[in-house]
């Protein structure tokens, strides 16, 4: 599994594929930010592979930046 880090205040969508990446293991739910359900500051979407990750991005968010992170 990978995750999207969706960041609507600097407009970022990060991908997380290594499961010991800190910040994948910090990723919690807060106020601002959902697990799987948007909300003010964004969300963490899980994918099965990192190809639908991509096409995400690009079909919803074509105007953040994409980064691969691990």
């Amino acid at each position: 599994m990978v995750w999207l880090n969706v960041d609507k205040p600097t407009k970022k969508c990060t991908l997380h594929m290594n499961e010991s990446c800190t910040y994948l293991q910090k990723k919690s739910e807060t106020l601002n930010k959902g697990i799987g359900n948007l909300k003010r500051d964004g969300e963490w979407l899980s994918f099965s592979d990192p190809k639908l990750a991509k096409l995400y991005h690009q079909s919803n968010l074509p105007e953040y930046e994409f980064i691969d992170h691990c």
